[in-house]
């Protein structure tokens, strides 16, 4: 076996555990938004000077239960399209703004999941720059335009009236 077939074969094998292991977290996420809820819901006093940042947090995010359905939704689509290789590259720029917005709002608020967050964030950046090539072309690369364009072709009509 060659130096770069091998190369090659580390690379396919990366991306297909960071797509499982990414698919895998979004689903335990999805679960736990669905049943039995990640979040507090009803009624709820915060007291600033004794509650935590994390408990506003899931008290706020509780509050609404078609936006933890919106939230959940979107980790599912994620983690199934990560699961088809012909849909993985979609799967994963869905993943990227919402882990991006898990691992902010754990860092902002104080949520111990900071790290596993951290680390699903970079695993999704590194999907996309396995991919590079295949995004620079879908998204930045010029489409080449011909000098000549298509005329239609005018056609003449002719009556006979006989």
């Amino acid at each position: 076996m060659n130096k770069k077939s091998s190369l090659m074969k580390l690379k396919m094998s990366t991306i297909t555990a960071f797509r499982w292991y990414l698919a895998l977290t979004f689903f335990i996420y999805w679960t736990a938004k669905i049943y039995p809820g990640q979040f507090s819901t009803g009624d709820f006093i915060f007291d600033s000077t004794k509650d935590s940042a994390m408990q506003l947090a899931w008290h706020f995010f509780g509050y609404s239960q078609t936006y933890n359905l919106f939230i959940a939704f979107g980790e599912l689509t994620a983690a199934l399209l990560l699961l088809i290789p012909r849909t993985a590259t979609l799967g994963n720029i869905i993943y990227l703004p919402i882990t991006v917005n898990i691992t902010i709002l754990n860092y902002c608020f104080g949520i111990p999941a900071l790290g596993i967050s951290s680390v699903l964030t970079l695993m999704s950046i590194s999907l996309l720059l396995f991919e590079y090539k295949k995004l620079r072309m879908i998204f930045l690369a010029n489409p080449v335009i011909g000098k000549e364009s298509i005329q239609p072709k005018k056609i003449k009509k002719q009556v006979n009236i006989n």
